[in-house]
C-alpha cells in the first residue's frame, strides 16, 4: 500500500519532538531548582544508563519498523540483505503478521534481559557515584523505579515502530504529545509534593507505559488492521523462527551501531561522572541534551520520511528518494545552527535559575559541533538503512572505539576536563564516518549539492501548498 507522508504528518513529527524536547526544558528550571547539583548529576547518570535500552534492543526497532514498511508496501518474501523489488500495491498481510509476532517474542527476551542488567549491575554503578550523597536508600529506590520504567518501554516498544512502519507518523506523535505532557505534570506535582528525584523516575514509568498505549491502540484501528491480521490465522513457530534469521542478518549489525551510537554519546557522560564528579556531569549532561534536543528538531523532517524512503525504495523510485533526501538533509543544515544560536538566549535563564554558571556558550558550541556532525553522519546512514543495507556497522564501532580511548587519555591522563570529552568526540567521527557515507550516498544516486538544494526548493514549495 502506497505510504504518503503528508504535511498533516509532517507538522505533528515536529510538534511531537517540539513537545518532547520543551517538556524537558519545562522540567530542567524545576529539576535545578527542586534537586542538588549532586542530584541533578545524579539524574544525568540515570539519563545515560538508561540509554542502554538501545543496547538491548539491538537496533529490533528501526529493523522491525523497516519490515513493517516493505510488508505494507507489498514486497512477497522479506531479504537478508537489500529489498526485492515489488510492483505490488497491497499490503501482505501474512508476512505483517510473521514480523509482528517475531517482533514481540523478540522484545519480551530482551526487556527481561535488560531489567536483570540494570537491577544487577546498573544498581552497583549508581551506588558507587552516589557515594557523595548521604541518603542512599532513596538513590536505590528512584532507580529502581527507573529501571522498571526503561523494562516497560522496551517490552512494548514495538507498537510505535508500527506505527512507523505503516507512515502514522501524525497519529505517533499525537501520542507522543499527550503522554510527555501528562509526565511534564506528573512530575512537577510530585517535585512540589518534595519526591525528590523519585519524581522523574515515576513520571517516566507512566509517560511509557501511556504512550505505548495509545500507539497500540491506534495501530490496530487502523485500516482495520485487528480483523485483516486475524484473518491471516495464527502464525506456526517454524515461520517465527525463519523470520527471525532474516532479520537477525542486519540485526546484528544494527546492533553494533547502537553500542557504537551508545558509546559515542553516553559513555562520555558515564565517564565524566567517575572522573569528575557529579557537579561536573551536570554541566556536560546539561550541554549535550540541549544540543541533543536541537539535533533531534533539525533532523525531524528526514526521520518522518523514513517510511517513504522505505517504500520508494521497494518500488526503485529513485526521483522519489532523492526528493526526500534532499529536503530532509539540507533542512537539516540549515535548522542547526539556527537553533544552537537560538539557544544561546538561554544560558543566562538557565544560570539565573541554578545561582551559578552551569552552563557556557563555550562549551555549548564545542558540544554542539560534536552534535551537528554526529547527526549530519547519521543522515546518511539512515538512508542506507532504509534499503536494508547496514554496511557502515565497522566504521561506526572503530569510531565509538576511539572515542572511549582518547576520552580515557585527555581527561584520565592528561586532565583536559571536560573539553577532553569534546576533542575525543570530534577526532573520532572526522576521521570517516564524517565524510565518508555522504559520498558514498551521493555517487550512488549521482546527487550534487547543488542537485539536493534545488531539490529542496522544490520539495518545500510542494509541501507548503500542500492542504493540511
Amino acid at each position: 500500500m502506497k505510504i504518503n507522508i503528508s504535511k498533516n504528518d509532517i507538522i505533528w513529527n515536529y510538534i511531537g519532538i517540539i513537545v518532547s524536547l520543551m517538556g524537558n526544558f519545562l522540567l530542567i528550571p524545576f529539576l535545578l531548582k527542586f534537586l542538588s547539583t549532586d542530584y541533578y548529576g545524579l539524574w544525568n547518570v540515570f539519563i545515560s544508563l538508561g540509554a542502554v535500552s538501545v543496547l538491548f534492543d539491538f537496533g529490533f526497532n528501526s529493523l522491525f519498523a523497516r519490515n513493517i514498511a516493505y510488508s505494507w508496501s507489498g514486497v512477497k518474501n522479506l531479504s537478508k540483505e537489500n529489498v526485492v523489488a515489488t510492483d505490488n500495491d497491497g499490503v501482505n498481510y501474512p508476512l505483517l503478521k510473521k514480523v509482528i509476532k517475531t517482533c514481540q517474542l523478540i522484545y519480551l527476551i530482551i526487556s527481561s534481559a535488560a531489567l536483570l542488567v540494570l537491577v544487577s549491575i546498573g544498581t552497583i554503578y549508581v551506588s558507587h557515584v552516589a557515594k557523595s550523597i548521604s541518603n542512599n536508600l532513596v538513590v536505590i529506590i528512584a532507580w529502581e523505579l527507573y529501571a522498571i520504567g526503561i523494562f516497560l518501554d522496551l517490552l512494548y516498544g514495538y507498537y510505535d515502530a508500527f506505527l512507523r512502519g505503516i507512515g502514522e507518523i501524525g497519529a505517533d506523535n499525537k501520542a507522543r504529545v499527550i503522554a510527555k505532557l501528562i509526565q511534564i505534570v506528573l512530575t512537577v506535582v510530585l517535585l512540589f509534593l518534595n519526591f525528590g528525584i523519585i519524581s522523574t523516575s515515576i513520571a517516566n514509568i507512566v509517560y511509557g507505559l501511556a504512550f505505548r498505549e495509545l500507539c497500540k491502540k491506534r495501530f490496530y484501528s487502523y485500516k482495520n488492521m485487528k480483523t485483516r491480521l486475524n484473518e491471516v490465522g495464527a502464525v506456526p513457530i517454524s515461520d517465527i523462527f525463519e523470520t527471525f534469521k532474516i532479520v537477525w542478518h542486519n540485526a546484528w549489525r544494527e546492533g553494533i551501531v547502537s553500542i557504537a551510537n551508545y558509546i559515542s554519546n553516553q559513555v562520555t557522560t558515564l565517564l565524566c561522572s567517575l572522573y569528575l564528579g557529579l557537579a561536573a556531569t551536570a554541566k556536560f549532561g546539561l550541554a549535550v541534551q540541549f544540543t541533543s534536543a536541537i539535533a533531534q528538531i533539525a533532523t525531524a523532517l528526514l526521520i518522518s520520511y523514513q517510511p517513504a524512503l522505505q517504500e520508494a525504495y521497494a518500488h526503485r523510485n529513485k526521483e522519489v528518494i532523492n526528493a526526500k533526501l534532499s529536503m530532509g538533509v539540507i533542512s537539516y543544515v540549515i535548522l542547526y545552527p539556527l537553533g544552537l544560536i537560538g539557544l544561546t538566549l538561554f544560558i543566562p535563564v538557565i544560570n539565573i535559575i541554578k545561582g551559578s554558571a552551569i552552563l557556557t556558550i563555550p562549551l555549548l558550541f564545542s558540544v554542539g559541533f560534536y552534535q551537528f556532525i554526529l547527526k549530519f553522519r547519521d543522515c546518511y546512514a539512515w538512508y542506507l538503512g532504509s534499503t536494508n543495507r547496514v554496511i557502515y556497522y565497522k566504521s561506526f564501532i572503530f569510531s565509538s572505539i576511539l572515542c572511549t580511548t582518547l576520552s580515557v587519555l585527555f581527561v584520565g591522563y592528561w586532565h583536559l576536563n571536560i573539553t577532553g570529552f569534546v576533542y575525543a568526540q570530534i577526532i573520532s567521527q572526522l576521521v570517516f564516518n564524517v565524510w565518508y557515507w555522504p559520498l558514498y550516498v551521493h555517487k550512488e544516486l549521482h546527487l550534487t549539492l547543488r542537485n539536493m538544494i534545488l531539490r529542496f526548493r522544490v520539495q518545500l514549495m510542494r509541501t507548503i501548498k500542500e492542504e493540511i
